[in-house]
């Protein structure tokens, strides 16, 4: 016999019909033992695998996930990613990434791309849709989960971090050190979490009593951290609230050039608490994201709708950070 076997040769071989062949291998329908034995017998003896998009055809699904990721040079992203793909693989999908480039408009040109692929349901790990592009996933014809970004009255089921709160976190540890004159190293207006996080930190400044903090616009990569750590110290702060964790590594670095210790003059902590915050020098202070919990619930929630589930009413579910303390933190110098 030459070429791939195919499944007319398994039931010729074991003397039953198609339809047994496929019932038998797919698990569908019992059958009698001494059948299946034959039907297994004749597949394996013939090396035939079903076809995996046959499969998918006649079931109208292909047991696939598309996954569109913001950027997925920055590590958080990359991390997020890996724990969707991580779940999706226990519940026995696959996964199509598609890397948006820090590029909104690419991100949605992925879906049509996706679609083509036949993907049962995408999740989409973002941070600057608007209510515009809600309107785009509305339109898709297979369920969306949105993860880190929201877009208000969208509809579209979402799952992001608490960002508010942990930045307020950051910031009250800074405060309990004894730190008064408090920096935030911002990001653009269209990050999904600017804005948020910016407020925790004010909500923990003015809380305390304290003069609002100042605020140098960043780009949320280690080069406009760096470069708006230099206003931050022309400012006198103590203590610096990045707005994520490469900021914080590009305040690290401008700090170490002008000669600042950290954290014996300055204070530094950052957010997300990517694998490289632990290996700093010196380790980063950060707010870890719960970046399993995400990937879980967008899959979990996902897969829920793809068995008939409908989406749950209510607002997008946030899910709490937590302060991981390293050594770019200390007290403020003269603080008690």
């Amino acid at each position: 016999m030459s070429g791939r076997a195919t499944i007319e040769d398994v039931a010729a071989r074991s003397g039953v019909s198609t339809a047994t062949v496929s019932r038998v291998l797919s698990g569908s329908v019992p059958a009698r033992p001494e059948t299946r034995d034959r039907v297994l017998a004749a597949a394996r003896d013939l090396d035939y695998h079903p076809s995996s998009v046959a499969r998918a055809l006649k079931r109208r699904e292909t047991r696939t996930m598309g996954l569109v990721v913001t950027d997925i040079t920055n590590p958080f992203y990359s991390q997020l990613a890996r724990a969707v793909e991580s779940v999706a693989h226990e519940h026995g999908y696959g996964m199509v990434l598609a890397n948006g480039g820090d590029d909104a408009a690419r991100e949605l040109e992925h879906l049509d791309l996706l679609l083509e692929r036949r993907v049962d349901g995408i999740v989409i790990v973002s941070s600057r849709l608007t209510r515009r592009d809600a309107h785009r996933l509305r339109a898709i014809p297979v369920p969306v989960v949105l993860v880190n970004d929201t877009v208000t009255g969208s509809g579209i089921l979402t799952v992001t971090t608490a960002h508010r709160h942990g930045a307020r976190m950051a910031t009250d540890h800074l405060i309990l050190l004894g730190h008064r004159r408090i920096g935030h190293i911002g990001a653009p207006a269209d990050q999904a979490a600017s804005s948020q996080r910016r407020q925790g930190v004010r909500d923990a400044v003015r809380g305390a009593g304290l003069e609002d903090p100042v605020v140098a616009l960043g780009d949320g990569g280690v080069a406009g951290g760096a470069s708006a750590t230099g206003a931050l110290i022309d400012a006198g702060v103590t203590g610096i609230v990045a707005y994520n964790d490469l900021s914080a590594i590009g305040a690290l670095r401008a700090l170490h050039r002008e000669g600042v210790r950290v954290p014996d003059d300055v204070s530094v902590v950052g957010f997300d608490d990517i694998d490289l915050a632990a290996w700093t020098d010196p380790p980063l202070t950060t707010v870890r994201q719960p970046t399993d919990d995400l990937g879980r619930w967008a899959v979990e929630h996902l897969v829920d709708r793809l068995g008939g589930a409908t989406d749950p009413a209510g607002r997008p579910v946030s899910l709490e950070p937590r302060l991981v303390v390293r050594g770019s933190t200390g007290p403020a110098q003269g603080a008690v």
